[in-house]
């Protein structure tokens, strides 16, 4: 038979299989071996003769004009080379049949165990063993940054250097009043009493340090800068300590803050009390604020985030937003009013009797005053022997409401009397 007969009839045995017993289909698979090892011999058969046709072709036209006959031409050697050839392919190809063969009847044998319910064992080959070699992990050259957690108040107030004074103290005067008129008859005497009233707001000077340690093998960790972000992190700390001592430092030893500055700078009148946030909330705060002749163009809202959301969620008519808040980070404008949030004021929603939970005022009425510069230290030294690098941000400062009833403070129910 040539190659097209085999095929025709290793077809029709394939298309006995479905149909077929168990040893019918024995008989097919032999059948099919036996034609699969005939054709791939007639294969290489051919294959061997089309490469010595093409061998005598490149010979013949390697042949000198004057028809010379070729360097190598030996016809008899030409036969016994193309007749190793066959045998050899011949020889490979019956291996490979034979190989085939057993790996068929290996998957057959295990297909027929695991369906007639049986267990057989697969060889598992790792291509690397994990005790042997180590998965590297690659790292990126950048550090995805936290939610801002200092926030800008601290930017926003007066700020006034002293760095290089000297000074222990510093003090600020703000007018409280100022004075009458009179009438007076033709040639009398004033009664006096147009002087300005004056007053000072004492700032005495504190320190504030942030400091950290850090093993030194986070200078080893790859690509990121760990170092940097650790710095910045600590000059972070500091300023995050300064705002909260803004809003809420006692005076004792800290900062002069907002909510606890003294009587003689913020009046007890300016300490309101309202119980809801409703569509005349920011009214009621705007037009309390200040002196009788005016209504405050330029003071600013502080409050936490949650306080604000209060406010966007009061409706007015046509269940419309009361309220258009326009949002830049920390800070933004309620109906044109500027606003900035700061977490060191209690939310609306939690805060206790007595404390406020929004401040309203001229930020620059807040002097925060910097005795020296804030001094950003790493050292290697203190924790050498533990291998620990230090990191320390300094600064000395002060600060205190300077300017009379600069600031209101809105509480939600006034703290209980005893």
């Amino acid at each position: 038979m040539n190659i097209e007969e085999l095929k025709k009839k290793r077809t029709a045995l394939i298309a006995e299989i479905p149909s077929a017993d168990e040893k019918r289909f024995a008989e097919i698979k032999s059948e099919i071996a036996k034609i699969d090892y005939a054709v791939s011999i007639l294969n290489s058969g051919e294959e061997a003769e089309r490469a010595a046709q093409k061998k005598a072709e490149e010979e013949r036209a390697a042949r000198e004009p004057n028809g010379a006959k070729p360097a190598t031409a030996d016809p008899d050697a030409e036969v016994v080379s193309r007749g190793k050839q066959i045998i050899f392919s011949s020889q490979t190809t019956e291996e490979n049949a034979e190989e085939r063969k057993k790996k068929t009847e290996e998957i057959e044998k295990r297909a027929k165990t695991l369906k007639e319910g049986g267990k057989v064992e697969i060889e598992v080959r790792a291509a690397v063993a994990s005790s042997a070699t180590a998965l590297g992990t690659v790292a990126s050259d950048t550090i995805n940054p936290a939610f801002e957690q200092v926030g800008t108040l601290d930017k926003r107030v007066n700020e006034v250097h002293l760095e290089g004074a000297g000074a222990e103290s510093y003090k600020k005067p703000f007018v409280k009043a100022y004075g009458n008129g009179e009438i007076v008859a033709e040639g009398g005497t004033p009664a006096g009493g147009a002087e300005p009233q004056f007053d000072y707001a004492s700032i005495n000077k504190v320190k504030i340090v942030a400091y950290a340690e850090v093993n030194e093998e986070v200078e080893k960790l790859p690509a990121a800068n760990y170092m940097a972000e650790i710095d910045k992190a600590v000059v972070g700390a500091y300023r995050k300590k300064l705002v909260s001592q803004i809003v809420n430092g006692s005076g004792s030893s800290q900062l002069v803050g907002i909510v606890n500055a003294p009587v003689t700078i913020i009046e007890a009148a300016q300490r309101k009390t309202i119980a809801t946030i409703d569509e005349n909330t920011l009214d009621n705060i705007i037009f309390d604020y200040g002196g009788d002749e005016s209504v405050e163009g330029d003071a600013t809202l502080i409050l936490n985030k949650l306080t604000l959301k209060e406010f966007a969620k009061v409706k007015g008519a046509e269940k419309r937003r009361a309220y258009d808040i326009v949002l830049h980070g920390d800070e933004g404008t309620i109906n044109g009013i500027p606003f900035v949030c700061t977490s060191n004021l209690a939310a609306f929603g939690n805060v206790t009797a007595g404390n406020p939970y929004l401040l309203y005022g001229k930020l620059k009425g807040y002097e925060l005053a910097y005795f020296t510069n804030v001094e950003v230290e790493k050292s290697k030294d203190y924790k050498f022997k533990e291998g620990v690098t230090a990191f320390k941000v300094t600064g000395f400062v002060g600060g205190s409401p300077a300017m009379w009833n600069g600031f209101m403070s809105v509480q939600k129910a006034a703290e209980a009397q005893t």
